[in-house]
């Protein structure tokens, strides 16, 4: 098992750290949000013989709808067993 970053987010670099690794031209990626940049969190799976349908369905069933995104997350129930 491997869980490590794939590279930097170039927004979430100070200009200066941005000046020193790519001088004035940094790269943006093709799909750039102009307010949080390349700032983007991606998930893999790799198996064999994977339902793609019913993770897909897993996920979006996780995702919060507008009124828990506006909600105080504290108040929200955690499916999770509480971590010791």
């Amino acid at each position: 098992r491997q869980l490590s970053p794939a590279g930097l987010w170039v927004s979430a670099l100070s200009e200066e750290e941005r000046m020193a690794y790519f001088g004035s031209e940094y790269p943006k990626s093709p799909d750039w949000d102009e307010e949080w940049g390349d700032r983007v969190t991606k998930l893999v799976f790799i198996g064999i013989e994977m339902n793609r349908e019913e993770i897909a369905r897993s996920l979006d069933k996780a995702l919060l709808d507008d009124e828990e995104m506006a909600a105080n997350w504290r108040t929200l129930k955690d499916p999770l067993p509480r971590f010791q």
